[in-house]
């Protein structure tokens, strides 16, 4: 694993821990605040780099943590964000919120610096993962029980399955998609 996916990943951990203790500390209303205002001025960002601005801090994190692939600059901190604002915005329960944001947080990562070491096995429905990567997911969103309980099972399981699926669409959105459709169900 390179070290520069391994620091996005530790970024990814430390912003979803943040954010439950910011949760716990300020309320839903403020973190609906905090994730809108974030997405809004990355958007100003990345807007600025588009038009050939440099903008210091922010070149910065994207030499140290941007993927090569990224379709922008700022593209999967945009959709990271977008997805804590859909958690935020989506349920009003504060346990299933902060279980959103640890799967999200804690278990994506789990399961990309897993499946980037250790995943030999590959998903017979998408060869770019690995069985390993998507147990790692699974497991590491156990402890989301402290949140909400047994209901971790089903949550954890289907955010795995999201996760893991072969969709255009960026999984920071599908993970939130999952734990949600669980909650609202």
């Amino acid at each position: 694993m390179k070290k520069k996916e391994l620091g996005r990943q530790l970024i990814h951990v430390l912003i979803g821990i943040g954010l439950i203790i910011f949760l716990l500390l300020f309320g839903r209303t403020k973190l609906i605040a905090l994730t809108f205002f974030t997405l809004l001025i990355g958007s100003v960002l990345i807007n600025m780099k588009l038009i050939g601005q440099k903008i210091g801090m922010a070149e910065w994190f994207e030499e140290q943590f941007e993927r090569e692939d990224a379709l922008l600059p700022g593209w999967g901190s945009a959709w990271y964000v977008a997805g804590f604002l859909l958690l935020a915005t989506s349920l009003t329960n504060t346990e299933q919120i902060m279980a959103g944001i640890f799967i999200l947080g804690i278990s994506d990562a789990a399961s990309t610096v897993v499946g980037s070491m250790y995943g030999k096995h590959k998903l017979f429905y998408n060869k770019k993962k690995s069985w390993e990567g998507s147990i790692a997911f699974f497991i590491a969103a156990l402890p989301a029980w402290f949140f909400i309980g047994e209901l971790v099972i089903p949550v954890a399981f289907l955010a795995a399955v999201f996760e893991s699926l072969p969709l255009k669409i960026d999984d920071n959105v599908m993970i939130p998609l999952a734990c949600i459709t669980v909650f609202l169900w």
